[in-house]
């Protein structure tokens, strides 16, 4: 496989059908190509020895209506044991649909699903735009990187969306991660004045707007 491969299934699916002739009709090199896809999404080669494609970058992309069903769950755990958690990722869709919880949280249900038991990176996305630019990146960044190419961190993937447009820094999240136990324990500072207090002395304006995120997500005193 020398090129970027997306199913055509996708051209049958609303939320991401406008990704095909996006893609296809890029000006990226190698060319994007169409194809039956089993097991994934997108497929992109990874280079190995010598310039070689040996290995591939398998995406699934979800958006927040497929997270809690059984078709998304299977899905995958077939792409977690097609090559034992390696070499994959999860694209979701930031969308807000009609009666459903915000995308964040539902973002934060399938990771909290998947930690423990599939260690998947998932990669969200604002757009169908934005998904080009963010699975190149994902490639860059595991094709450059040394070592098992397995899952980033899925707290400190989360903790950036807690908040208020827009996401937080990076820095704030190492903040958050510092002085709290993951989302257990920003949801307990979040609840009390003294966690607030602490939040904003070390968080300053971010703290605001972590606080406004969990106040509107659950029921904070």
């Amino acid at each position: 496989m020398s090129a970027p491969l997306i199913c055509y299934s996708l051209r049958r699916r609303p939320d991401w059908a406008y990704l095909a002739p996006a893609l296809l009709q890029g000006n990226t090199s190698p060319k994007w190509k169409e194809a039956k896809l089993d097991t994934h999404d997108v497929a992109i080669p990874l280079l190995g020895t010598g310039g070689q494609s040996q290995k591939v970058l398998r995406a699934i992309l979800v958006s927040p209506s497929d997270v809690g069903t059984n078709e998304c769950r299977t899905r995958i755990e077939r792409l977690y044991h097609l090559n034992g958690g390696q070499d994959i990722v999860v694209v979701f869709l930031l969308k807000q649909e009609t009666d459903q919880a915000s995308p964040v949280a539902m973002l934060m249900k399938l990771q909290l699903d998947l930690v423990g038991e599939l260690e998947i990176s998932v990669v969200p996305v604002n757009s169908i735009s934005a998904v080009p630019a963010s699975l190149m990146a994902f490639h860059r960044q595991i094709s450059t990187s040394g070592g098992p190419r397995k899952f980033t961190n899925p707290t400190q993937t989360l903790l950036r969306y807690c908040s208020d447009k827009p996401p937080l820094s990076e820095h704030a999240v190492h903040v958050l991660t510092d002085i709290t136990s993951g989302f257990r324990g920003v949801l307990d500072a979040v609840s009390t004045p003294a966690g607030r207090m602490e939040m904003t002395e070390f968080l300053g304006d971010d703290s605001e707007r972590t606080i406004s995120f969990w106040a509107k997500e659950y029921l904070v005193e």
